[in-house]
């Protein structure tokens, strides 16, 4: 009993460890036009929503409401 009860403390204070040190990384990702390039690198802010990018964050191409959830939806039917 007195040995789970130490392997559950030692794994909780790791686990609390860990996590630490990831929401410490994840405050470095701010992305504020939500293009899915970290602002850091983003050399085309404030992108539109629908829009596609490039790896840079630079419009490809706009989409349409519509077009977007068409490409996001596995089951939509195309005509």
């Amino acid at each position: 009993m007195k040995r789970t009860l130490l392997l559950l403390a030692v794994c909780s204070v790791a686990l609390l460890a860990a996590k630490g040190h990831r929401h410490h990384r994840a405050l470095n990702y701010q992305d504020r036009d939500m293009d899915g390039v970290i602002d850091r690198y983003d050399r085309c802010p404030n992108t539109p929503f629908f829009a596609l990018v490039n790896k840079r964050g630079c419009m490809i191409k706009r989409l349409s409401a519509k077009e977007s959830s068409k490409k996001h939806d596995p089951i939509a039917k195309t005509h």
